[in-house]
């Protein structure tokens, strides 16, 4: 698809656990672009509900809380920044109850159409890195790289248990390995936006890579 936007787009797109955050993020710095957490959008939409008490299986009341939330991405101190109606929730968006909460409202057509708005609107200018699991497909089609990351479940789950200890939070690695396979099966094949590697990403096997090794793996890809 012909690029009408100014900037060049990178699209990371990736099972849960895989590191596409972190990666992105890496990405932006080595390369001086602007990084924008997709995921922590949809995060912010789903610890809303929570609070709210909502039930996440009611798309009548998900649609009805879009009008009750405002996020907003900031940069402070060389680190995005995650705001709901003002407050900043970046640390509270990372547990892994909002994570699951995420899967849920993530399928919601009113809440990724929101959401997927204010992503394109962000990156109609200037040079972003932005990750998730449509990014390539459907947010930025249009991207001039576009990366699909991936590893077995079991080395994610692995990861994630370790990244959940190193914080101090309640953590099982068999519950997570079963959440983690589930939440793959859920993202592949929901009807609205599925999980997909585009024909024309490139495939990436994080197993045996760092972050930092598979972020200069990805800059050696590009051409601006």
């Amino acid at each position: 698809m012909k690029n009408e936007h100014s900037g060049f787009a990178i699209a990371i797109d990736g099972p849960v656990g895989v590191g596409k955050s972190t990666t992105a993020r890496l990405v932006a710095q080595l390369l001086g672009m602007t990084y924008i957490d997709t995921g922590a959008m949809y995060r912010a939409v789903a610890l809303y509900n929570i609070q709210n008490g909502t039930d996440l299986t009611n798309t009548d009341k998900l649609e009805e809380s879009l009008e009750n939330i405002d996020i907003d991405l900031r940069y402070e101190v060389g680190m995005q920044r995650v705001y709901l109606n003002g407050q900043d929730v970046s640390d509270l968006v990372r547990t892994q109850e909002i994570s699951e909460a995420t899967s849920v409202i993530s399928v919601n057509a009113a809440v990724r159409e929101k959401l997927v708005a204010q992503q394109q609107k962000m990156a109609k200018s200037g040079s972003v890195v932005m990750d998730g699991r449509d990014i390539g497909s459907h947010v930025l089609p249009w991207a001039q790289l576009k990366i699909y990351l991936d590893a077995l479940p079991e080395i994610r789950a692995r990861r994630r248990t370790l990244d959940l200890e190193s914080k101090g939070q309640p953590s099982d690695y068999q519950q997570i390995l079963q959440e983690t396979m589930i939440r793959d099966h859920r993202d592949k094949n929901r009807p609205i936006s599925p999980l997909v590697q585009t024909p024309d990403a490139i495939y990436i096997d994080t197993a045996d890579m760092t972050p930092q090794e598979v972020a200069e793996k990805i800059v050696s890809y590009v051409h601006l």
